[in-house]
């Protein structure tokens, strides 16, 4: 990788959101982005409460060597509108979002800018995102390059092997308007990941370089962590349990078919319904299955089943020799 230059000056504007009981976080991504030489401008939702107005703002002004940029935000607010808010102060034509909890490559960066100044169909650009466990052990996430000429094909190609782009450079003025969309549309927390990567796909191809990226630090504290732990509702696996899960579902679908028409785009509908079964069976696994009350193990061998698996040319068992009689009519 090459040393950071000033190509992330004028092109990328960093968001990151945060809030007073993670300024350690925000702290230690502040640390990364100024021993990385990130010289480009940064801009930061904290959604802190009154009380709590300061916890941030105090830590920004110990980095002057960074161009930060501080907006305060209800608590309530959602945080796509947060970001779309960020975005929009933005003035560079790419953003990039950047939780308080991970670490971002600065030289990779420069070569997502490159990829997508080179191609103007080009939606969003990312390479390779790992987890990192606090026992130092990473784990690569799975990122595929959406290359479809259609669009429709982009949506089906991104709905069946879905890569989210929320982490991915994007363009500015895509960004607003697909976070726009989403969040009118789809604002639970389940399907406006979905839908916003999804729109993304639809507006224009999806690049993935082969160089290290973003990494994301898996610990307690994490979003994704306390929605297991605390059996969220609002999130897959519990969702699937909950009455919302089935009109949650429903609006998304209405979403993308919106998103399409409104793109001129023209939809086959089995095609996109076979495509939702797969995104929903690889949603369910991705968090996790809780854990078992019970010991799961295979039944103990029995004798029937031991000469059943002979075949019907064992006559040695009653089972066996049934089994036969049932094969011959069946096949008679």
């Amino acid at each position: 990788m090459t040393a950071p230059d000033d190509t992330n000056r004028s092109s990328v504007t960093l968001m990151i959101p945060t809030v007073h009981h993670r300024a350690r976080l925000y702290a230690r991504a502040l640390r990364h982005l100024t021993r990385s030489e990130f010289r480009g401008p940064i801009v930061v939702s904290d959604h802190s409460p009154p009380e709590h107005s300061g916890a941030i703002a105090d830590i920004t002004a110990r980095h002057g060597e960074l161009d930060v940029r501080v907006l305060r935000h209800a608590p309530d607010t959602h945080f796509l509108h947060r970001l779309r808010l960020c975005a929009t102060a933005a003035q560079t034509p790419y953003v990039h979002l950047h939780a308080d909890d991970d670490f971002l490559v600065i030289a990779t960066l420069q070569r997502l800018v490159g990829e997508m100044d080179r191609r103007a169909g080009c939606a969003a650009a990312m390479g390779i995102n790992l987890h990192l466990f606090d026992t130092g052990e990473v784990s690569p996430l799975t990122k595929g390059a959406i290359e479809q000429a259609g669009a429709f094909d982009r949506l089906i190609a991104q709905l069946e092997s879905f890569s989210s782009a929320l982490y991915a450079l994007r363009r500015r003025e895509e960004l607003i308007a697909t976070f726009s969309f989403t969040v009118d549309r789809c604002p639970d927390v389940q399907f406006w990941q979905y839908l916003e990567s999804c729109l993304a796909a639809v507006s224009g191809s999806i690049a993935v370089v082969d160089d290290l990226h973003y990494v994301r630090e898996i610990h307690a504290g994490k979003w994704s962590a306390t929605l297991v732990r605390e059996r969220s509702p609002e999130h897959f696996p519990y969702l699937i349990l909950s009455p919302e899960f089935s009109p949650r579902l429903a609006a998304f679908r209405s979403a993308l078919l919106a998103a399409c028409a409104a793109r001129g785009v023209t939809v086959d509908a089995g095609r996109l319904e076979v495509a939702l079964i797969h995104l929903l069976h690889r949603g369910f696994l991705a968090m996790g299955l809780p854990e078992q009350s019970t010991t799961e193990s295979a039944p103990p061998p029995t004798a029937t089943l031991e000469a059943l698996r002979g075949g019907p040319t064992d006559p040695e068992h009653p089972a066996v020799t049934e089994l036969r009689h049932i094969v011959n009519t069946a096949r008679g």
